[in-house]
């Protein structure tokens, strides 16, 4: 599951780093969602939001509705992968 929530964060650069910042940049904010989301004790979107603006604060500006989103791409392609198991 880290795999995929790390390729759709990369994907999204929410804050626009990924063209000069090392491949790993965004690692603890995804390892962040996937321990909270594993948790299940809250929506994948709100957590999205929450550990971005927690980790970049004011240079994150993205709206949680754009978190949402980005929650559905993940937990479709989460599904997907379970069910080809």
């Amino acid at each position: 599951m880290f795999n995929i929530i790390k390729e759709v964060i990369v994907k999204w650069d929410p804050i626009h780093l990924m063209g000069f910042a090392p491949k790993d940049e965004y690692d603890y904010e995804c390892q962040l969602i996937l321990d909270r989301f594993v948790k299940g004790q809250e929506i994948l979107g709100e957590i999205i939001y929450e550990v971005f603006r927690e980790s970049f604060g004011e240079e994150f500006r993205i709206d949680i509705s754009k978190c949402m989103e980005i929650a559905e791409e993940m937990e479709g392609r989460i599904g997907k992968q379970c069910r080809n198991y």
